[in-house]
């Protein structure tokens, strides 16, 4: 159980970031946010992230249910509104934030904010009129009216009172065609833009009635899907990216509100089509004006990852192409004509107008994070790896990915450093298990169905002698452990051992080589004489084992489950010594025990919280908070100094072990 004393883990790094939300990523520069006035918001997951752009202060706002899908900030920065995901036919909620007491709470050393911070209120409403997703969120230019669409099966535009947080009118975006992207005018509070499928529509608020006026831009003959925009500087013009890859230029001038027989005599329509397309789709757009010229240039994202600007006219910029990896999700503009980019494979940019040169400041996993491991007695270096089929390595440090390695359309469940770090050894989703080297992440070896549906846990065996081979040990899906000579010429199969009746969830070694112990899903954890393959102990529960390890003098077990359990047992007989609570809400996925002299261990759990334990006393003295969902897999580093987990959301936390809480081991 959690103590009344708890502490909460100091998290040092973060590595995630969900490049996917169209318009994710915004840089808010204001002189009423604290610190330095200049942060970097970001969703990950069901969190959204507020990191400080100087210091690298960070912190995470819990107020969704499932993944953000979309964020607005106030033009005095005041405000941020974040809309999400949901299931189909319930409630998608959008969140009004106070960000400015979101980044004081960051800046006061509390990573999760979930309603409030010293008595203030971070969380100001949550509006609950949209059903299944929200595609798209907006604050006017007097930060007054906050306007939100619903996704396909919404569809819905709703307007709301951003003070009080009431509704003040809506309607159906389109009558027959999904609102895909949304813009207010910048000097008129009461229109707006929408666009999708075939229609651009340009609204006008009138708050006396309440009702909304909608009026269909003329597109001629032309059919397209528009699924970003911006607006012009002085409000005569919108640029419109569409999944064909031009941009349209309309004009979105319109008559006021006026009597239903009374004629159009203003209408918005298309005026110019880029002659250039784009690969892939345009992603993202944004309007820049020359300060010398005044005029307004293009800022356009691609889908194949271009970043190209177009002047007023849409015809392309001489010297002004660049290509970054991933589609560009998101373009924000910062101070000195700089702007930052964020694309779908969790990568972030800075360029600058005048040499136009991406420069990589961050990058992440795209997909969930299955494994960690660092490399025997190093603690600079940490591997991971991911469902987006890439395992990386990273320097814990300066938190900077190192190498990248590559299998299209595959996903790695598990990986080891083995050899004494001459190879990355990783398991795959295709069964089977991939070796390489760590400096150039060339293919070393492979060992071809090593199992059936998929290879998901791996142990070395260290050698006792100077030998040039070693062996492997592989768990699969399919139930089997298998023994594996690994040498530079080949790697033959030594045993198959097939007591299990269901996935191998984790393999341990023991530190004299001779026995491995293995958990799986099937509620067994069985012991193996690794000479003899012959089983030594077996325990039965009423579980899913998610993780096992042994203490560090191997006298006792310690498991996590399905059961929210943390289970300790005899490593002579299997008796059960002590059972604790380690989550009252979900289960337990992740386990790694101090590797010196045991005193402490930490768990993770798919209830998105990471927990410091006293070995003896079976009480959690610290707790982690910041993951956005399930975590997969923790290691702490070998000089003890910090922990690494991963999780399902794609992000590497990476949590500071102070000593007050975890003091080195006697000597």
């Amino acid at each position: 159980a959690l103590s009344a004393e708890a502490k909460e883990l100091r998290l040092e790094g973060l590595l995630g970031f969900s490049g996917g939300v169209s318009g994710g990523m915004r840089v808010v520069k204001s002189e009423n946010l604290p610190g330095s006035g200049e942060w970097l918001v970001y969703p990950l997951g069901s969190l959204v992230v507020v990191r400080e752009m100087n210091e690298g202060v960070i912190g995470f706002l819990s107020g969704h249910s499932h993944d953000v899908s979309c964020l607005c900030t106030s033009q005095d920065g005041k405000i941020l509104v974040s809309g999400q995901d949901a299931h189909l036919g319930t409630a998608a909620d959008v969140v009004v934030w106070d960000l400015q007491a979101a980044c004081q709470a960051a800046l006061d050393g509390v990573s999760m904010v979930c309603e409030d911070h010293q008595g203030k209120k971070v969380l100001l409403h949550r509006l609950r009129q949209h059903k299944s997703s929200v595609r798209a969120v907006a604050i006017n230019c007097t930060d007054e009216l906050l306007a939100t669409v619903g996704g396909r099966d919404d569809n819905a535009l709703v307007i709301w009172d951003l003070n009080s947080g009431t509704a003040i009118c809506g309607k159906p975006a389109h009558s027959g065609e999904s609102a895909l992207a949304m813009a207010w005018q910048h000097h008129n509070a009461n229109r707006l833009i929408t666009c999708g499928s075939r229609h651009v529509r340009v609204w006008h608020v009138d708050i006396s009635q309440p009702k909304l006026h909608p009026m269909d831009a003329s597109l001629g003959n032309l059919k397209r899907v528009m699924r970003c925009l911006d607006i012009g500087t002085n409000d005569d013009f919108a640029y419109i990216g569409t999944t064909t890859g031009e941009v349209l230029k309309f004009s979105i001038a319109r008559d006021g509100i006026h009597k239903p027989n009374d004629p159009d005599r203003i209408r918005p329509m298309l005026k110019k089509v880029s002659k250039n397309r784009v690969g892939s789709g345009v992603t993202s757009i944004a309007v820049w004006t020359n300060k010398i010229s005044g005029n307004d240039n293009i800022i356009i994202g691609a889908g194949d990852g271009m970043i190209i600007l177009y002047n007023s006219e849409l015809n392309q910029v001489h010297a002004k192409k660049e290509a970054v990896q991933g589609a560009i999700t998101s373009i924000c503009l910062s101070k000195h004509d700089t702007f930052y980019l964020g694309t779908d494979e969790a990568n972030r940019y800075r360029l600058s107008i005048q040499n136009w040169q991406p420069e990589l400041l961050a990058t992440a996993h795209a997909g969930a994070v299955k494994d960690i491991v660092f490399p025997q007695n190093c603690s600079d270096l940490f591997v991971t790896c991911s469902t987006g089929g890439d395992v990386r390595v990273w320097n814990a440090k300066k938190r900077l990915e190192l190498l990248r390695i590559c299998v299209p359309n595959l996903e790695c469940d598990t990986i080891a450093v083995a050899n004494y770090g001459a190879e990355i050894v990783s398991g795959w989703s295709d069964g089977r298990v991939r070796s390489f080297y760590p400096e150039s992440g060339k293919l070393k070896f492979v060992i071809n169905d090593a199992h059936v549906d998929g290879v998901t846990a791996l142990a070395e065996v260290s050698r006792k002698t100077s030998s040039n081979s070693w062996t492997l040990i592989t768990g699969g899906r399919d139930g089997r452990i298998r023994g594996w000579r690994i040498t530079s010429s080949h790697q033959p199969m030594i045993f198959s051992i097939k007591e299990h009746r269901a996935a191998i969830t984790a393999l341990r070694v023991s530190n004299d080589a001779t026995k491995v112990i293995s958990a799986s899903a099937d509620g067994s954890c069985l012991c193996f004489c690794l000479e003899t393959q012959v089983r030594k102990l077996a325990l039965f529960e009423s579980n899913v084992f998610t993780q096992i390890s042994w203490h560090p003098d191997e006298s006792q077990l310690l498991t996590t489950g399905s059961n929210y359990k943390i289970s300790y047992y005899d490593a002579y007989d299997a008796s059960t010594i002590r059972v604790i609570d380690g989550s009252f809400t979900d289960e337990m996925t992740a386990l790694d025990v101090e590797p010196i002299d045991g005193a402490w261990f930490l768990t993770g759990s798919a209830d998105k919280t990471i927990k410091l334990w006293s070995y003896d006393d079976g009480i959690a003295v610290a707790q982690g908070l910041g993951h956005a969902k399930r975590v997969n897999s923790l290691k702490i580093a070998p000089d003890r100094s910090t922990a690494v987990s991963v999780g399902n959301e794609g992000g590497i936390y990476v949590w500071a072990l102070d000593q007050d809480l975890c003091p080195l081991p006697h000597k």
